[in-house]
């Protein structure tokens, strides 16, 4: 397939260009000829590793390129000018792969007859859960608490939708996407198999050996076919499984991070003196946090528990509720200052961004507090490390359910959801989190699906899919 254009088009944050970087690679690994669509500033760039992979540039100011309506608006003239051009200079590309958060920059491809593949870079639980909600009838709320479950037809039972869940779909709020309509009024981005109308197919960042009841499900509602080809992460992903390295953000060990003048040796060297298995990491990722309240909880847990922590504070991420609702303000206030001058010695605080896989394959690092987002739920399935989980918005909630009830290597914060997080459930989440011996043999067994780059059941599945373009039903 060397001579046919693949045309890959990402949502333009980190957060999905990452994956759509490997997938990229993998593709171009076989002899396919890509095409990226990425934001011009973006220092991500896989044109350089491989020489079947050209980018072109999509000029997105970086204050709104998170936002999927800019993008909506934007691309469109973009992608049909660039079609037109392909089609009076040389041929189409054979299909067009793009990310659901822009579902509808489908539709040029399918105007100039380009099959078109959904790319989820997200978890299957979360596609599967979103569907679900939106085509459940709900039930009957009235005098039911918020940790009331309802099973999902055709779903697992340790799986169930909240009272919660159901609450905030219609009340236009998170963690669903799933609501008719936003707190603004403007109609909600659906974030499931119904963002796919008009693809042929659907591309998951996930593999069989971890959802694969969830995969069937997404398969069967979306009636189509559906390739999990995932984890799609990093080089330096794989080779931190067999031991700590320098994270693309650093340096090498000489490297500094979060501007506060600690570098990864120091990171490293503070985690070479602890204990095998002694230390909880902290992150709530680069966009959201919980709000100043609970973060103040979290402080004070992880003092009281008495063990060994490392808490990366990212300044900019966005503050929550405890019930997901964003904060109007710019970025977190909050700074640890006092907890780190009282657990000196035994905390190690990094504001900015932290050598994450160097910490999460370190030995010594035996739990990790996390919000859930899927990249990091997938770096802390691989490294083996069990999760005190604390998502905060959106996929999050899905994740954290697939990681405490279904694969059972977590533990919840909350006690119900939407509930403000309190000091003693911290003390009580990690001390579960650091002395359950049966979680953490499941949260180790979880590296054998990570034994190798690619699993058998994910590159079985990039072939189909290969396979399947030059089918007739590729070319429909």
């Amino acid at each position: 397939m060397s001579g046919d254009e693949i045309v890959v088009v990402p949502f333009p944050h980190p957060g999905h260009l990452f994956p759509a970087i490997e997938l990229c690679l993998r593709l171009a690994q076989r002899n396919c000829r890509i095409t990226l669509i990425q934001p011009t500033s973006s220092s991500s760039s896989p044109s350089s590793l491989h020489p079947l992979i050209n980018t072109v540039h999509l000029p997105i100011p970086d204050s709104i390129r998170i936002d999927p309506s800019f993008v909506d608006t934007t691309s469109p003239k973009f992608l049909t000018d660039l079609l037109d051009h392909r089609r009076r200079s040389s041929s189409l590309p054979i299909c067009a792969i793009i990310d659901e958060m822009v579902a509808s920059l489908i539709t040029p491809f399918v105007d100039f007859g380009v099959p078109a593949i959904s790319f989820f870079t997200s978890s299957a639980i979360s596609s599967a859960l979103e569907h679900a909600l939106s085509q459940i009838e709900p039930p009957d709320l009235t005098g039911v608490g918020p940790t009331a479950v309802f099973d999902v037809p055709g779903l697992p039972k340790e799986v169930a939708l909240s009272a919660f869940d159901f609450a905030h779909l219609h009340s236009g709020g998170p963690p669903s996407f799933g609501g008719r309509r936003s707190r603004d009024g403007r109609p909600r981005r659906r974030r499931d198999v119904a963002s796919t109308d008009g693809a042929v197919g659907l591309i998951m960042n996930t593999c069989v050996d971890l959802e694969s009841p969830f995969l069937k499900y997404v398969a069967r509602v979306a009636a189509k076919p559906v390739w999990a080809v995932g984890p799609l992460l990093p080089d330096l992903f794989w080779s931190a499984l067999s031991g700590p390295v320098r994270d693309a953000a650093g340096a090498g060990r000489g490297g500094e991070y979060g501007g506060g003048g600690v570098s990864e040796a120091a990171v490293l060297d503070w985690l070479d003196s602890k204990p095998q298995g002694s230390v909880i990491y902290v992150s709530f990722g680069s966009l959201v946090s919980p709000n100043d309240a609970e973060l103040e909880e979290l402080a004070a847990g992880l003092e009281e528990s008495g063990r060994s922590f490392i808490w990366a504070i990212k300044p900019d991420a966005r503050q929550h509720e405890p019930d997901g609702r964003p904060i109007v303000s710019n970025g977190s206030g909050y700074s640890a200052d006092e907890v780190e001058k009282r657990v000196q010695g035994r905390g190690m605080i990094i504001r900015g961004w932290a050598p994450q896989l160097a910490i999460l394959s370190h030995s010594s690092t035996g739990g990790y507090v996390c919000h859930c987002g899927w990249n990091s739920t997938l770096e802390a399935l691989g490294c083996g490390v069990p999760v005190l989980a604390w998502p905060i918005r959106g996929d999050q909630t899905y994740n954290a359910k697939l990681l405490v009830n279904q694969l059972r290597v977590g533990v919840s914060v909350r006690s119900a959801p939407g509930k403000a997080v309190s000091k003693a459930q911290v003390v009580q989440g990690i001390q579960k989190l650091m002395t359950d011996e049966d979680m953490r043999k499941r949260a180790t067994s979880m590296r054998s699906i990570f034994a190798q780059e690619l699993s058998l059941s994910s590159s079985a599945a990039l072939n189909d899919f290969l396979d399947f373009l030059s089918s007739d039903r590729g070319k429909q």
